[in-house]
């Protein structure tokens, strides 16, 4: 699909001050317009069924979807913007997808898993945060077994994409950010896995977001997900977009630049955005 829209800067993935952002919408949105970006995704973490400091909570929703309203009106003919949601799985313990999209007539919904539920205790590991306490998390839920918890983190990404049907998948392999150090990412297996989500990702035609945060971060040396996964979604033709997944305005575009030339040097030539309210195609 060629859509011959000039380059934009599209940032789809934001934080603010409803989950864990630092800024309220309208300095992010005001900021961005600053910066020069054509599209922004209001994209606060969803609320969830249990306790945490991160997501929205659930008595939030109607004044979240007011202020991105007013914000649209607002800035209508400065910068283009969306109602979303990054909204994790976990079977049993979070609202539907659809329960969201209801709701809040969202234009999109970003998919994510931060949490992973172990099959039979059910307890949660949170695989971001504090890089101690998540590899000691990990150990003491998973038996020290990391191959059975990167496992289960990819298990439950595929049950979310087939169940929950997302738009865009967040972050797809950041499961390694805090335990890369403890296996070898070229193993088979998890090469397996890689390939067995994105024959998923493909299946249910889900965008793969390129999400610069651990970057320049300084948590990881690569992309989420990396550019030996992303060379195997240019060779799959599973369609891409670009993300700072950003907490504040002045992340908005950060390594936007240095991920755009590696894209280009990978083969890609276009991001998803959104276009008269459908996916569309934007030169990288």
């Amino acid at each position: 699909m060629k859509d011959d829209i000039a380059l934009q800067n599209l940032c789809l993935h934001t934080h603010n001050i409803f989950c864990d952002g630092k800024e309220d919408i309208n300095s992010l949105i005001n900021n961005a317009v600053s910066q020069g970006i054509t599209q922004i995704g209001i994209s606060s973490h969803a609320p969830l069924k249990i306790k945490n400091k991160w997501s929205m909570e659930l008595e939030q929703i109607d004044n979240y979807v007011i202020e991105i309203a007013q914000a649209k009106i607002k800035y209508h003919n400065k910068i283009e913007i969306f109602t979303a949601l990054e909204i994790d799985y976990i079977k049993d313990k979070t609202y539907s997808f659809d329960f969201f999209r209801n709701k809040m007539s969202l234009d999109y919904t970003i998919g994510s898993i931060h949490l992973v539920s172990h099959p039979i205790s059910k307890e949660l590991w949170f695989i971001d945060g504090d890089k101690n306490n998540s590899v000691d998390n990990m150990n003491r839920i998973f038996d020290n077994n990391v191959r059975y918890a990167i496992e289960n983190y990819f298990a439950q990404t595929r049950e979310m994409i087939r169940s929950q049907k997302p738009d865009i998948i967040g972050h797809m392999d950041k499961v390694i950010m805090n335990i890369g150090h403890l296996f070898d990412p070229n193993s088979l297996w998890y090469r397996d896995e890689i390939t067995k989500t994105l024959l998923e990702i493909k299946k249910h035609k889900v965008i793969v977001e390129a999400n610069t945060r651990g970057l320049y971060k300084g948590k990881w040396n690569d992309t989420f997900p990396s550019k030996t996964i992303l060379r195997q979604c240019l060779n799959m033709e599973i369609p891409i977009t670009l993300s700072s997944d950003a907490h504040h305005s002045s992340e908005l575009l950060l390594s936007y630049d240095k991920v755009r030339q590696e894209l280009k040097e990978m083969g890609f030539m276009y991001l998803k955005g959104r276009i008269n309210n459908k996916w569309g195609n934007f030169p990288i």
